[in-house]
C-alpha cells in the first residue's frame, strides 16, 4: 500500500523562512497549503507579505484582498493591504483601507504614520502633514514621523518648520543615515550648504551602500569646491555603478572625472530600475485620430520661463511649420512658474500650457495621455524637476529626449536621443538607451532672436584690470573640478598679470577657490569673480573676457553659446561623453573648429598661445561678429527644419509599424 503524500508545511515553516530571508522558499510553503486550506485568513496575508517582499505589489494585493474577505477586522491585514496599494500606485486606495484600520485602532500611532505617507503619494500633501501631527501627538518620540512630517513641511516651502522637525528626528537617532540625509537636502534648500555638507558627511559613512547618497554628497561638495575626500567619493560611486547599484545620481556623474560613456548609461539605467519600481502598469495608449492630418507634438518641460531651455528653444517653437505640426507645451513645474517677458514669449508661440506638474503619477500620467500626442520631445531628462516616470509608462507613441540632460536617461521607452556627429558621434551608439538620430550642424538649439549683449560695463566695473588677459571660466562651479583649476592655475602663472573670471556662486566657493589658487602659488587677488545679472547685461559683461575656458569632463553648453554669441572665443577639450563634447559641436557649427583640443596638453598650449597672440585672437572675435548672422548654430529657422525632418522620419517608421532606429538627418542644401 503506497504511503500518503505528505501534508504540506504550514504557515509556521513559511513565517520561519520569511524571517531569514528565503521569500521563494516561503512562497513555495504557502501556496500548496492554500489549495488546502484555502479559508486559512492569516496564511493569506503572510502569503501577501512575502510578495511584499518581493516586489510584488500586485500579487500582494490580490492575496491581501482574500485575507481581508476572510477576516474583515484584521488591522494588520488592512495595514499590509493598504501598503500594497502604495506600491501598486493606488494610494487612495491606500488611505481608505488606513482608515478602516484606524476606525479598530485609532490610538495606533504607526496607523496614523503609514496613512501620512499614503496621503502624501496621493497628492494631499495638508492630510498628510496632519497625519503625521496625529502620529507625534501619540508617540513623541516616533522618528519616523519627525522625518517625514520634515520632508512635508519641505515640499510645502516651509524650510524652517521643515529644518526644525528634522533637526529633533537627528536628536532622536543620531546614527540614521535617512535621517542625516533629508536634514541635509532641507539645509542645503535653506542655502546653508556647510551645514548640508556636514550633514551628508556623517550619514554617509553609516549608509556606505547607498549610492545615491555618495553621488549627493560628491556633487554639493564640487559645487562648493570643497575637494577634501573627492577622490574617494569618485571610487565609490564609480564603483557602485560598475556593480549596477540602483539609485546613481546621473546629473551628478556627469562631472565625475573618470566615467565612460558606458559608465554613465549603467548609472542611468539603475535610476530607471529604481523608478519603475513604484510604477503601476499603466494601459495601452489609444490609437491616434485617423482624421488628423497634423503631427501633434508635445514639449514636455519645467522651464517655460526664464531659463536656458527657454533661451535656446524660443526661436524654434515660433519657427515650427503649423501646417504640418500642431504644438502643445506640456509644464511640469510645480508651483506654477511667474510671469515674465520670456513666459509671455513661449505662450504666444506654443499658446495655453497644459499644467501636468500634479505630483500624483497617475493623474499627471491622465493629463498627458488626453492630449494624443503623436511624439513627446522631453526637454528634462534626469533633471530636478523631470518627470521620467511619465515617459517610463507612455505618453506618446513616439518618445524623444533632447536638450534638458545631455546623455542617456537610461530608459528603453524613450525611442530616441536627439545628437550630432560630435556628441553622439558613430561608434558611440552602445552608450545610450535610446536610438541615435543626429541633426546635421549642432544637436542644440539657437535663437536667432536672442537678446543682443547689452553695452559692455567698463573692465574697472566689473573688477576686472585693464591691459590683463583675463581668462573667463564662467562655468557652474560643479563643473570645475581640481584637474581643470590645477590647468587654470597653470595659464596663470605662465602668463604674467593675467586674471581668471569667475561665477563664485557663494561666499564659500569664493573662499575655497582662493585658498586652492594660493596653495598654487598664485595671489589669490588674481581670481575675479562675477555678479548674476540679468540676461543681456549678463551676454554684455562677456564682451569684456578674452578667451572662454571650457571646463571638462563636463563641457558648457548654454553658457558656451552665450559666449560665442557676445563674441567670446571658446577654448574647449572634448571628452568621452556627451557632456563632455557639447561645446566641440558648437564651435563646429560656428565655424570655428581650431578651438577644439583633445588633451590637456594641447588645450594649455593653445591657451598660451592665443593669450601671446593678440592679432590671433582678434582674428576669431572678428570671424565670430559675422557669424552671428550667418553660421548654422545661430540659424532658427535652418535648425527647426532639419528638427522636423527627424520628426517626419521617426514617424514614417512609426506608421510603416517599425520598430526605432538610429538614423541621420540629411543637411538642408
Amino acid at each position: 500500500m503506497a504511503p500518503e503524500p505528505a501534508a504540506p508545511a504550514g504557515p509556521a515553516a513559511a513565517a520561519q523562512l520569511l524571517a531569514q530571508g528565503e521569500f521563494e522558499a516561503a512562497r513555495a510553503v504557502l501556496l500548496p497549503w492554500l489549495q488546502q486550506q484555502p479559508d486559512d485568513a492569516a496564511a493569506w496575508q503572510l502569503l501577501g507579505l512575502v510578495h511584499l517582499q518581493q516586489g510584488a505589489a500586485e500579487p500582494a494585493r490580490i492575496a491581501l484582498g482574500r485575507a481581508l474577505a476572510l477576516d474583515g477586522t484584521n488591522i494588520r491585514t488592512l495595514s499590509l493591504l493598504a501598503v500594497a496599494c502604495v506600491q501598486a500606485g493606488a494610494p487612495v486606495q491606500a488611505v481608505a483601507h488606513f482608515d478602516r484600520a484606524l476606525a479598530l485602532a485609532p490610538a495606533e500611532p504607526s496607523l496614523w504614520h503609514d496613512r501620512g505617507r499614503a496621503l502624501f503619494e496621493a497628492g494631499r500633501p495638508d492630510e498628510a502633514l496632519a497625519s503625521f501631527e496625529r502620529t507625534l501627538a501619540l508617540a513623541p518620540r516616533h522618528v519616523q514621523a519627525w522625518l517625514n512630517r520634515g520632508n512635508m513641511l519641505r515640499e510645502l516651502g516651509r524650510v524652517d518648520e521643515a529644518l526644525a522637525s528634522l533637526a529633533t528626528a537627528a536628536r532622536l537617532a543620531p546614527q540614521d543615515a535617512l535621517v542625516l540625509r533629508a536634514l541635509g537636502e532641507t539645509l542645503e534648500r535653506a542655502g546653508r550648504t556647510d551645514e548640508a555638507l556636514a550633514a551628508y558627511r556623517a550619514a554617509w559613512p553609516l549608509a556606505p551602500g547607498d549610492a545615491d547618497l555618495a553621488c549627493t554628497l560628491m556633487h554639493l561638495q564640487q559645487r562648493e569646491a570643497d575637494w577634501r575626500g573627492l577622490d574617494a567619493l569618485f571610487t565609490q560611486t564609480l564603483g557602485q555603478i560598475d556593480q549596477d547599484r540602483a539609485g546613481v545620481a546621473s546629473w551628478a556623474m556627469l562631472s565625475h572625472p573618470g566615467a565612460s560613456g558606458a559608465q554613465l548609461l549603467r548609472g542611468a539605467q539603475a535610476q530607471a530600475r529604481t523608478l519603475r519600481k513604484g510604477l503601476a502598469a499603466a494601459t495601452p495608449l489609444a490609437p491616434r485620430p485617423a482624421s488628423r492630418r497634423r503631427l501633434r507634438i508635445g514639449y514636455l518641460s519645467a522651464d517655460f520661463r526664464e531659463h536656458a531651455m527657454a533661451y535656446l528653444m524660443a526661436g524654434v517653437f515660433e519657427q515650427h511649420d503649423r501646417a504640418d505640426f500642431e504644438l502643445v507645451a506640456v509644464d511640469l513645474h510645480r508651483p506654477p512658474v511667474p510671469d515674465s517677458p520670456m513666459r509671455a514669449r513661449l505662450g504666444r508661440a506654443l499658446g495655453p500650457f497644459v499644467d501636468a506638474s500634479d505630483p500624483r503619477p497617475e493623474r499627471a500620467l491622465a493629463t498627458v495621455r488626453a492630449l494624443e500626442l503623436d511624439l513627446a520631445v522631453d526637454l528634462m531628462g534626469l533633471t530636478r524637476h523631470g518627470r521620467p516616470e511619465l515617459l517610463a509608462q507612455r505618453v506618446a507613441p513616439i518618445q524623444v529626449g533632447y536638450l534638458g540632460f545631455p546623455g542617456s536617461c537610461g530608459m528603453a521607452e524613450v525611442d530616441y536621443i536627439l545628437g550630432d556627429r560630435w556628441v553622439t558621434p558613430p561608434g558611440a551608439e552602445a552608450d545610450f538607451a535610446e536610438h541615435v538620430v543626429r541633426l546635421p550642424d549642432s544637436f542644440q538649439a539657437n535663437d536667432a532672436r536672442r537678446v543682443p549683449p547689452a553695452a559692455a560695463p567698463t573692465r574697472a566695473e566689473l573688477g576686472l584690470p585693464e591691459g590683463s588677459f583675463v581668462f573667463c571660466g564662467l562655468n557652474s562651479t560643479h563643473k570645475i573640478g581640481p584637474p581643470v583649476f590645477e590647468s587654470w592655475l597653470r595659464l596663470l602663472r605662465a602668463v604674467p598679470g593675467s586674471v581668471l573670471w569667475l561665477l563664485g556662486e557663494s561666499p564659500g566657493v569664493r573662499q575655497r577657490l582662493r585658498a586652492a589658487a594660493q596653495a598654487g602659488g598664485i595671489e589669490p587677488a588674481r581670481l575675479v569673480f562675477a555678479l548674476r545679472r540679468p540676461y543681456a547685461e549678463y551676454l554684455g559683461q562677456l564682451q569684456r573676457a578674452d578667451l572662454f575656458l571650457d571646463s571638462w569632463p563636463f563641457n558648457a553648453g548654454t553658457t558656451a553659446s552665450d559666449a560665442l554669441w557676445a563674441g567670446l572665443p571658446v577654448l574647449t577639450l572634448t571628452g568621452a561623453s556627451f557632456a563632455g563634447r557639447m561645446a566641440a559641436g558648437l564651435l563646429d557649427a560656428v565655424g570655428l573648429p581650431e578651438l577644439i583640443t583633445h588633451d590637456t596638453a594641447d588645450y594649455e598650449a593653445l591657451a598660451l598661445r592665443l593669450a601671446r597672440e593678440p592679432a590671433r585672437l582678434q582674428g576669431l572675435r572678428t570671424r565670430l561678429a559675422a557669424a552671428r548672422a550667418t553660421a548654422p548654430l545661430f540659424d532658427s529657422a535652418r535648425f527647426t527644419r532639419h528638427l522636423e525632418a527627424a520628426y517626419r522620419q521617426m514617424w514614417q517608421r512609426h506608421q510603416r509599424g517599425l520598430p526605432p532606429a538610429g538614423f541621420d538627418v540629411a543637411p538642408i542644401a
